[in-house]
């Protein structure tokens, strides 16, 4: 298992839920030993809001004394910082200046709707982040054990397999493949031949992975349908704990930058979800 080179950054909006990504930020930055960037935007007041507002300065005062509290007595080093303007731009330019290996943010809920609301600026981060983004569902009690890397055999999905091994070891990586299968096979011969073929090709994919040569490789899963159903079942049903996923921008599997199947992966997968941009 290799480890993250630079900080990590937690994108932070104060709220209790968030306190979620907040302890898992803090595991990951001691276990890998790097510097913790805890940072908070405030935004522009809404000009429709009636009721009078705490300046901006009095904003920034309180979130500062919020943060130093929740990261009070933390044991590693950590940077308290409060900035104004929009939370993309700015999370993207700290992430940016500070060096950082990787994004940590949490998702709110609605809980009459029972869904997750991933909001406009999760939405965007993951989109555009040059660095992997990791969205935070669960408390997080220990370190990964386990995480599922969703490969279409990509470059892209190389790269979300290599941020996987700086994370976990290998023996705690499955690499999983949706393929398609003609809607009538004609017999389950067939489809046992579809099955092995996406098998040899994840071991092909695999062999090809520099890092993995001469070591561990991770296990494979295959499975007929569409990727984010069959995929969200397989984390179900296996306990795993963080899934992830590359992206190519706007397309590819998953298009993990928030389109159709990302979408359904982070809003419904039980897990963490890692997104792993493509450079």
């Amino acid at each position: 298992m290799h480890t993250f080179s630079g900080p990590i950054l937690l994108a932070t909006d104060l709220s209790a839920r968030g306190d979620r990504a907040l302890d898992r930020a803090a595991l990951l930055a001691r276990q890998f030993g790097t510097p913790l960037i805890a940072l908070h935007v405030i935004e522009p007041h809404s000009r429709k809001l009636l009721t009078p507002q705490p300046s901006d300065d009095e904003r920034e005062a309180q979130a500062q004394r919020r943060l130093a509290r929740d990261l009070e007595g933390m044991d590693m080093d950590v940077k308290l910082v409060v900035k104004r303007g929009d939370p993309v731009k700015l999370l993207r330019e700290a992430a940016d200046e500070y060096g950082c290996a990787l994004i940590v943010t949490g998702v709110a809920r609605d809980e009459t709707l029972g869904r997750i609301l991933l909001g406009t600026t999760v939405e965007k981060l993951v989109r555009e982040a040059t660095q992997p983004v990791l969205v935070v569902k669960r408390r997080a009690p220990r370190a990964y054990r386990n995480a599922v890397v969703a490969s279409d055999f990509s470059e892209g999905s190389r790269q979300a397999l290599r941020v996987a091994l700086k994370m976990l070891p290998v023996s705690g990586l499955t690499l999983f493949h949706a393929f398609d299968l003609p809607s009538n096979p004609k017999d389950e011969l067939t489809a046992r031949g579809f099955q092995r073929t996406a098998e040899e090709a994840a071991t092909e994919f695999l062999e090809a992975t520099p890092e993995l040569h001469g070591s561990e490789k991770p296990k494979i899963h295959v499975a007929a349908g569409i990727p984010e159903r069959v995929l969200t079942t397989y984390v179900e049903q296996t306990n795993c704990e963080l899934l992830v996923s590359g992206t190519h921008g706007a397309t590819g599997l998953a298009r993990t930058a928030i389109g159709s199947v990302a979408d359904s992966l982070i809003e419904k997968a039980p897990c963490d979800v890692l997104v792993v941009r493509h450079a």
